[in-house]
C-alpha cells in the first residue's frame, strides 16, 4: 500500500531524471491502490499534482517535499528508496516548486490593512509627543480586534468601516482635549486627605453604612475587591499636572502562615493607585509609614482610586474574600484561647442576622489580621504647568501658532502620522480647512481641526501605502513591527542613508532597539500571538478539581512564564531550537508548586530555572502550552498534538469530519484515551491522518490539565455499602488507576516511550529546521499580516539563518532582509 508515492512523482512527472523508475508496472504495482480513485488514501490523489505545480496544486508539492525531508513518506516500513534516491527526489521537487515560484512572479506587496488597536492608541500617542494618550481612557470605545491564530496583526480581520471611522474620530479628539488647551489657565490647589476623609468606596448597587476599617493612623484595604477613595478629591477638576502624595504602609504582614492567605511571606505588599486608565504600584513595609510621591499628567474627571493589587486571600471554598475571615478565627482559636471563649460564648449569641455557628467568617472580621495595607494620608496638588500653554502643547503648535504658520505647524505632525516625506500640495486642503474653521473655533481650536484631519487619513489609518518610497516603508515596518508605533525622525534618517540596505545594517539596529529596551512591545505581543496564550482560559481546569488554578491565577503565572522565557533567548540571541527544547524556563514559587517542585525561592518572582529530568524546559514543557491545550477536567493527545504541529512544526493537518467525536478516556470501565483514539483509528478513513497527528501528542499525556506531572490517570467513584451493620447504607470510595502510556511511532519510524525521548526527536535535524521554518513564518504573519506564500523565499531565510547557528536576532534580520519584508524584489 505504502510503496512510495514519491516513487510514483518520478514516474509520471521527470522519467528522464531516473529511467529505472520509468516502468508503469511499479505504478500499478505499488501506488494506483493507494493514491487514486475515489477514496485515496490519506485523501491524497496522483492526479491532483497535474504534470508540474500550478497554482491550483503548489501547495501538494511543498507538502510533498516536506514529507520526503521528513522521513515519513514513503512509510518507515514500507520504504525502498535509498538516500541518495530520496535526495534526488527533494532536489527535483524543490527546483520545481522554484522553478514555478519563478515564473509566476508573485505580487510581494501586502494588501493594506487599518493599524490594529495598540498599533493606533501607540501612534496617535507618538504623533503628538505624548508619553500617554491619556487617564480619561480615550480608547475604550474602539472595537476589539479579531484574532486570527493568535495575531492582532492579521489584515483579513482589520477591516475598517464607517462605525470605526466615527469610533476613531471621537478617540482622537478625546486625546487632543487633554494635550492641547485653550481655555484659561486653571488655578492649582492643595488637598490634604485625611484617615477621616478617606474611605471604602461601595461598590453595590444601593447606598450603604460606611464599611470603612478606620483608625486614627489611617485606614485599612482589607479586599483585594475594595477600591478607596478620598471623598475630598474623587477625581481630577481639570486637565494638568498633579503631584501626588501617599503615607502608606503594611499591616501584619506574618501573623497567619502564607499556606492559609495565600501570600508569600517573601513578597512585599503592593498598593495599586488607579489613575483612570493608569496604574501605579507601591511595595509597602510594616513599620513606619512610607511616603510616596511623584507627579502625573492626568485628564480632567480622572478618578483617583487605590486597591491592594494581589493574587492571594481567595484560597478558602469559593475563593470569595469573606471566607478568609475564618483563617482569624482558626488563628484566635489556636493562640489566643481567652478571646476565642469570649467572642464564643458572648458575641455570637447576641449576633443579628447571623449564623450561630462560631467558625462563620461573619463573627470574626473585626478581629482580622492578614496582611493588608493601610493608607495614613493623601496629598495632591495641581493642575500646576511648567509653562502656559504647556510645553507639551508649544511642542506641538508653537508658543503662539497663528494662521500664516498653518503649514509650518502641521507639517511635521503630519510627516510622522504618514509616515513619509509630505509635499505642500498634499498639505493644502487641510491647510485651508484650518483657515475656514478659525473664524469660529479659534486659532488652535482650528489647527486641532487640523490635526484630526491628519490623524483620520488613509495615510496614517492604513500604513503601507504606496505612496511609501521602499525605504520609508522599511523603517515604518521595521518600527511597527518592534514597537507597534511610527517610525521617528533618527530611524526615518538612517533609512534614507541606507543604513538598513543590508543585513548587517539591520541586525546593528535590532540590537540597538533591544538594548534600548525599545523593542518591548515585539518581545511580550509576538510570543503572546504566536503562542496563542489569549486562549489559556478559554476552557480553563475546573476549579473543584484544580483549585490552586484560578484562585492563585496560576494562568497568568504561565502567560508571564512563556514571555519572560522569550524575552530571554532574544535578549541573549540564543538558537531558535532552544526555544522548543532548553532545558530551563523562569518560574516562581506557585509555578513551582504546580511542576512539584520544592527548591525554589518562596515569592513571586521568575527566576531561571534548570531542570535536571529532562521533562521540562522550552515552549514544550511550560504549563501555558499544557493548559491551553487540556480541557477543564482532562487532556486530549489530539489537541496537545495540532497545537505542537501546527505552532512549532509548521504543519497543518486537516480538520477532522464534522461527524468525529472523539470521547475523553472512561477511567471507570479501564479505557484509556489511547484505546478510544485507536478505536477511531480503526476507521480506514481516519487511520492515514492519525497516523501523522497522534505521534506529536501522546508524549504529553503525562501532564495533566494544568500542567502537574501524573504517572496514571486517577478516578475516585462513591459507591453504596449495602452490608454494613444494622443495614445501613455506607458510601465507600472507588479509586481507579490505570497507568499513562506516553509512547508513539512516527510514520518516519523514530519511537518514543515519554515526553524526555521526544523532546530528543525534537532535537533532530528535521525537527530543527520545521521549528526554524515555522518561526520564520511566524515571524513574517506578524510582520506582514498575512502569512507568506513563498516557499523559495522561507527556504532562502532559514539557509541565511543556518549560517549564524539559527540564532534568533540574526534570523529575524535575515528575514527583514528578504523580499517578503521588504515587499519589493531586489
Amino acid at each position: 500500500m505504502h510503496r512510495t508515492f514519491l516513487t510514483t512523482l518520478m514516474v509520471v512527472l521527470l522519467p528522464s531524471i531516473a529511467p529505472c523508475f520509468a516502468d508503469k508496472a511499479l505504478l500499478r504495482e505499488h501506488c494506483v491502490d493507494c493514491h487514486t480513485g475515489p477514496d485515496p488514501e490519506g485523501d491524497f490523489s496522483l492526479h491532483d499534482l497535474g504534470r508540474g505545480p500550478e497554482e491550483s496544486n503548489v501547495q501538494l508539492w511543498i507538502k510533498s517535499l516536506q514529507r520526503i525531508r521528513a522521513g515519513e513518506m514513503p512509510p518507515d516500513d514500507a520504504s525502498e528508496l535509498s538516500p541518495e534516491q530520496s535526495q534526488t527526489l527533494q532536489s527535483f521537487l524543490q527546483h520545481s516548486v522554484t522553478a514555478y515560484e519563478r515564473a509566476s512572479a508573485p505580487t510581494l506587496r501586502t494588501p493594506p490593512r487599518r493599524l490594529n488597536n495598540r498599533e493606533f492608541e501607540n501612534s496617535v500617542r507618538d504623533v503628538l509627543l505624548l508619553d500617554h494618550v491619556g487617564t480619561n481612557d480615550p480608547m475604550a470605545m474602539l472595537l476589539g480586534d479579531t484574532l486570527h491564530d493568535g495575531f492582532d496583526t492579521h489584515g483579513e480581520t482589520l477591516g475598517i468601516s464607517e462605525f470605526h471611522l466615527d469610533q476613531y474620530l471621537a478617540a482622537v479628539r478625546a486625546v487632543l482635549d487633554q494635550c492641547i488647551l485653550s481655555d484659561p489657565q486653571p488655578e492649582s490647589q492643595q488637598h490634604v486627605g485625611t484617615p477621616d476623609d478617606l474611605m471604602i468606596q461601595d461598590d453595590g448597587n444601593r447606598q450603604r453604612r460606611d464599611r470603612t476599617f478606620r483608625s486614627d493612623r489611617g485606614i485599612e484595604i482589607r479586599s483585594p475587591r475594595e477600591r478607596a477613595v478620598c471623598k475630598t478629591f474623587p477625581e481630577t477638576t481639570a486637565t494638568g499636572y498633579y503631584r501626588i502624595s501617599v503615607q502608606a504602609k503594611a499591616l501584619d504582614r506574618h501573623v497567619y502562615p502564607q499556606q492559609a492567605t495565600g501570600i508569600h511571606d517573601d513578597d512585599p505588599l503592593i498598593l495599586r493607585m488607579h489613575l483612570g486608565n493608569r496604574s501605579v504600584d507601591f511595595s509597602l513595609a510594616e513599620g513606619e509609614f512610607k511616603e510616596f510621591e511623584d507627579t502625573y499628567w492626568l485628564a480632567a474627571g480622572t478618578p483617583i482610586e487605590f486597591s491592594f493589587a494581589t493574587d492571594g486571600l481567595r484560597l478558602l471554598n469559593n475563593g470569595n474574600f469573606k471566607f478568609q475571615y475564618r483563617i482569624g478565627h482558626d488563628h484566635i482559636k489556636q493562640h489566643k484561647p481567652n478571646l476565642y471563649r469570649r467572642v464564643v460564648t458572648e458575641e455570637v449569641p447576641r449576633a443579628t442576622n447571623r449564623r450561630d455557628m462560631p467558625s462563620h467568617w461573619v463573627h470574626w472580621v473585626k478581629y482580622w489580621q492578614g496582611p493588608r495595607p493601610m493608607i495614613g494620608g493623601l496629598t495632591i496638588e495641581g493642575p500646576f504647568y511648567d509653562s502656559w500653554p504647556p510645553k507639551r502643547q508649544t511642542a506641538l503648535l508653537g508658543p503662539e501658532p497663528s494662521l500664516n504658520d498653518a503649514a509650518e505647524i502641521l507639517q511635521p505632525i503630519a510627516r510622522r502620522a504618514w509616515r513619509r516625506n509630505v509635499s505642500p500640495d498634499e498639505l493644502d486642503p487641510i491647510v485651508r480647512l484650518v483657515q475656514q474653521q478659525a473664524d469660529s473655533l479659534g486659532i488652535v481650536g482650528a489647527l486641532k481641526e487640523g490635526i484630526v484631519a491628519i490623524l483620520m487619513s488613509p495615510s496614517f489609518l492604513m500604513p503601507g501605502s504606496d505612496q511609501l518610497t521602499d525605504n520609508e516603508r522599511f523603517a515604518a515596518k521595521f518600527s511597527n513591527v518592534l514597537s507597534a508605533t511610527i517610525p521617528d525622525a533618527p530611524l526615518m534618517a538612517k533609512a534614507e542613508q541606507g543604513r538598513f540596505d543590508s543585513e548587517s545594517g539591520i541586525q546593528e539596529e535590532l540590537n540597538q532597539w533591544l538594548r534600548s529596551g525599545r523593542a518591548e512591545p515585539f518581545l511580550r505581543e509576538f510570543p503572546y500571538a504566536w503562542l496563542q496564550l489569549d486562549r489559556i482560559n478559554f476552557m480553563a481546569p475546573d476549579v473543584d478539581r484544580y483549585p490552586m488554578y484560578e484562585k492563585k491565577r496560576i494562568g497568568d503565572d504561565m502567560v508571564r512564564e512563556a514571555i519572560a522565557f522569550f524575552q530571554h533567548n532574544v535578549h541573549n540571541n540564543h538558537p531558535i531550537p532552544e526555544l522548543l527544547t532548553a532545558d530551563y524556563s523562569f518560574i516562581n514559587a506557585d509555578l513551582a508548586t504546580v511542576y512539584g517542585l520544592t527548591d525554589v525561592p518562596d515569592d513571586s518572582v521568575l527566576r531561571k530555572y534548570t531542570f535536571g529530568d529532562g521533562r521540562r524546559g522550552g515552549f514544550l514543557g511550560m504549563g501555558a502550552f499544557l493548559t491551553l491545550t487540556a480541557d477543564t477536567l482532562s487532556t486530549s493527545p489530539i489537541h496537545r498534538a495540532v497545537y505542537v504541529m501546527e505552532n512549532f512544526m509548521g504543519i497543518h493537518p486537516a480538520p477532522p469530519p464534522s461527524d468525529v467525536d472523539i470521547q475523553e478516556p472512561d477511567i471507570r470501565s479501564a479505557r484509556t484515551i489511547r484505546e478510544v483514539l485507536e478505536a477511531h483509528r480503526s476507521d480506514t478513513s481516519c487511520a492515514a491522518c492519525h497516523q501523522n497527528i497522534d505521534p506529536f501528542g501522546y508524549a504529553f499525556e503525562n501532564f495533566d490539565p494544568i500542567g502537574a506531572w501524573r504517572d496514571h490517570y486517577v478516578d475516585a467513584s462513591q459507591q453504596a455499602d449495602a452490608s454494613a451493620a444494622g443495614n445501613r447504607r455506607r458510601r465507600t470510595v472507588d479509586v481507579v488507576t490505570i497507568p499513562v502510556d506516553a509512547s508513539a511511532t512516527f510514520l518516519s519510524g523514530a519511537r518514543y516511550d515519554d515526553v524526555t525521548e521526544f523532546r530528543q526527536i525534537m532535537m533532530n535535524d528535521v525537527s530543527r529546521d520545521r521549528f526554524v521554518r515555522c518561526f520564520v513564518t511566524k515571524f513574517l504573519t506578524y510582520a506582514n499580516g498575512v502569512a507568506p506564500d513563498n516557499f523559495s523565499e522561507i527556504e532562502a531565510i532559514v539557509k541565511r539563518s543556518s549560517r549564524h547557528d539559527y540564532r534568533i536576532i540574526d534570523t529575524m534580520a535575515a528575514a527583514m532582509d528578504s523580499p517578503l519584508f521588504r515587499e519589493t524584489n531586489r
